[in-house]
């Protein structure tokens, strides 16, 4: 059904932009450049450019990740074209010299936005537009400065409304490396999706540009407005529309478990030096006649630079403590794994060996957790492990830690806790989830514990501790599973005198 529904979306679509066309036709053959004819025409491609709009922000809902960064982007470049054409048909109107170079400096310049594109990182991008693609819009607005000082301002061109022909040569030598760089990406990537966005609007940039020529160099720079040239225009409107319209994401964006290669880190890295390098291009020749509007813009264009390495390296800071801290703890319980607890076990008898106190450590194992598993799933043992794990650390101090061992195994290190301090911790844990009912999947499930407890006060102790407490887990299975060993009176020989005033730690 929703197939059906964006079908006949494309299809309405395309039928009217091919209507527009026939009716851009019919107006260029029959009136031409006579009155009303140049408006018309005019009109005729603002109404095709807020189709494309439309089309564009209908594709980037359909969209996520990278490819609806990419449409938003798109959004933008066409939105400043709709700019100028809205002034082109006020020209049309009322001829307003004033106007004419921001006029041609949007329509010449109207795919910046998109080229920021180029900025987005196909293989990881999976958020909306956020502090860095601001900053880069930011670069790309710099870029547009410049682009005024060095291709309107200080160029006196005959007319107006032209790009001067001093610098046709550097305005399509970066038209072309901006199509070339789109192209590049899309040969270069292994997505489906970036290939078919990046390959085809590369390709589209690429005839933008020959017709850009065609308009400077060739039959264009004679012809008026309402002639055979405008078709071309309402056609480069139709390329990316029929591009959106047709647009269907092939895949979920997933970030890969695997790192990008070096080279294709600095490849990404580079092309965000492409906007403040083009910024400083036109700044040294600006500098020439403006020195005070030259060393503004740079001076800006080094700030935003700035910025945003500034927020790439909190990103990486931000990046590297929550691997670590994803690299220490268990993927199921969120506990410490396996290798952190016995880390934290190690220091904390060293800290003990050094302070002459005692470490209490308590070996947890649940009880007929194999049954759990055959006879309610492993969806469910899941669950249960969870729930235990948070109950568990519910039960300690706030300075003891609790890491999973293995399977349903678990383990708490309690430092500064003799045998009776470390039997009553285990005692409350065992009691609390004894008495707890975990609802699973609509029905309740009774899970209890057998815990071994064992306490030293050496690191050289390290193995014999684990020995102890995993001998006294084992002795407290064989008594019949729900209990702590060694009993309170076998602790209490072993673990020396006993504090007057305990705190259990609800």
């Amino acid at each position: 059904m929703v197939e059906k529904i964006a079908l006949s979306r494309t299809r309405t679509i395309l039928i009217a932009a091919a209507v527009l066309w026939a009716a851009h036709i019919g107006t260029t053959l029959i009136l031409g450049t006579k009155t009303p004819g140049p408006v018309l025409s005019d009109l005729i491609q603002w109404t095709l450019g807020c189709l494309l709009i439309a089309t564009i922000v209908y594709a980037s809902r359909r969209s996520e990740g990278m490819a609806r960064s990419f449409w938003h982007l798109a959004a933008a470049s066409y939105l400043l074209w709709i700019v100028a054409q809205s002034l082109g048909v006020y020209n049309d109107l009322a001829r307003t010299p004033l106007i004419f170079p921001f006029t041609n400096l949007l329509f010449s310049f109207w795919f910046a936005p998109l080229a920021i594109a180029m900025f987005l990182d196909p293989e990881h991008q999976v958020r909306e537009l956020d502090s860095l693609m601001a900053l880069d819009f930011v670069q790309g607005l710099l870029v547009y400065v410049a682009a005024y000082l060095y291709f309107f301002y200080l160029p006196k061109a005959e007319d107006p409304s032209q790009l001067s022909h001093s610098v046709w040569a550097p305005y399509f030598g970066a038209y072309g490396i901006i199509a070339g760089e789109f192209i590049i990406r899309a040969l270069l990537t292994p997505s489906r999706d970036t290939r078919a966005l990046f390959g085809r609007m590369g390709l589209f940039l690429a005839l933008s540009a020959c017709a850009d020529g065609l308009y400077h160099y060739g039959p264009g720079r004679t012809l008026q407005t309402g002639q055979w040239f405008d078709l071309l225009w309402s056609a480069l409107l139709i390329i990316p529309m029929v591009i959106a319209a047709t647009w269907k994401q092939a895949e979920a964006p997933v970030i890969p478990q695997e790192p990008l290669a070096g080279e294709k880190r600095i490849y990404s890295q580079a092309l965000f030096l492409i906007y403040p390098l083009l910024v400083l291009f036109m700044s040294l020749r600006i500098a020439r006649a403006r020195l005070g509007l030259a060393a503004l813009v740079v001076l800006l264009s080094f700030l935003c630079s700035s910025a945003r390495l500034l927020v790439m390296q909190s990103r990486l800071l931000q990046a590297k403590e929550a691997l670590k801290r994803e690299a220490a703890r268990d993927g199921l319980t969120s506990l410490w794994n396996r290798k952190a607890i016995m880390d934290i076990l190690e220091r904390e008898l060293f800290r003990a060996e050094r302070d002459r106190q005692t470490v209490g450590l308590i070996m947890i194992d649940v009880d007929h957790f194999k049954k759990i598993n055959d006879s309610r799933g492993h969806a469910t043992g899941d669950a249960v492990l969870r729930i235990i794990a948070s109950g568990i650390a519910a039960m300690v101090r706030p300075y003891d830690s609790v890491g999973r061992y293995g399977g349903e195994e678990f383990l708490i290190v309690a430092p500064g806790c003799a045998g009776v301090e470390t039997w009553e911790l285990a005692e409350r844990v065992r009691a609390h989830i004894a008495g707890c009912s975990i609802n699973v999947g609509g029905s309740t499930v009774k899970v209890t514990l057998s815990l071994g407890v064992a306490t030293g006060g050496d690191l050289t102790d390290l193995e014999k501790l684990l020995h102890a407490a995993d001998a006294s887990l084992y002795q407290a299975k064989n008594a019949g599973r729900n209990r702590v060993e060694p009993s309170l009176g076998r602790a209490a020989m072993a673990g020396g005198s006993r504090s007057p005033h305990r705190d259990f730690w609800m």
